[in-house]
């Protein structure tokens, strides 16, 4: 089965604030969500991603999925409707992947590692540069304008790019429509996740200051003259 893209975010304002409806997922992350963002069951064993330095390894989890409370939407001490993700271990996994994706459990190579937004490295102002093996990458943010007009509240170009590139090749991994709301771009994780010597890429790319957008891009699945797919999303909400 070809590994789709499981998250699709449906823009349905509340209070003008566009909420993510949720589809089964193949990526999910731990933590605490609303409730229709999480269609995981208490039990179920997913792959997760776990990071410790330049170490890392893809390894099954059983996945804890428990009811909690919603600071957004629950009112009452009695009321709870928000759904809380862990696993078992002092270690959380960057991310869990519902099996079946063709990956496999065992140590993967990785190269970058930033489970936490660093504000003073965001894509928008510094570039990423990155090597596996004898391969170099960057991943930047551009201007599709020769003559860019710049957003006032931030320091993004309008309708800006994020591109990968390594040598000759490039690719537009993600576009920003207009100067978004406070967007927000970051590099989670890089490395080597399905083991074909290529990098893969796990990215925030962030449209609106109240919707949290997580992308994978894996190089396996990528089309020729392409250097990565993106084959899964996870997309949550505030408030």
């Amino acid at each position: 089965m070809t590994f789709l893209i499981s998250v699709l975010l449906v823009a349905t304002l509340v209070a003008g604030v566009p909420r993510p409806k949720r589809q089964r997922e193949l990526l999910i992350e731990t933590g605490k969500f609303h409730r229709d963002e999480i269609t995981a069951r208490r039990g179920q064993v997913w792959l997760g991603l776990y990071v410790n330095g330049r170490e890392a390894v893809l390894r099954y989890s059983k996945i804890q999925v428990r009811t909690v409370f919603d600071d957004v939407t629950d009112y009452g001490a009695d009321t709870k409707t928000g759904k809380g993700v862990s696993v078992r271990g002092p270690r959380k996994p960057v991310l869990l992947l519902r099996p079946g994706a063709g990956l496999v459990p065992g140590s993967v190579i990785s190269v970058f590692n930033q489970r936490h937004p660093n504000f003073e490295r965001t894509l928008e102002k510094v570039p990423i540069h990155l090597q596996l093996g004898k391969r170099s990458y960057v991943l930047k943010v551009v201007s599709p304008d020769k003559q860019p007009s710049q957003c006032r509240e931030h320091a993004f170009p309008r309708n800006a790019r994020l591109v990968l590139a390594s040598g000759k090749s490039s690719q537009t991994l993600y576009t920003l429509g207009d100067c978004g709301n406070e967007p927000y771009w970051y590099l989670v994780w890089a490395g080597d996740l399905d083991r074909d010597g290529k990098l893969d890429l796990y990215v925030n790319v962030t449209q609106h200051y109240d919707v949290s957008e997580r992308r994978l891009f894996l190089s396996a699945r990528a089309k020729k003259g392409r250097l990565v797919k993106e084959v899964a999303a996870f997309v949550t909400g505030g408030c």
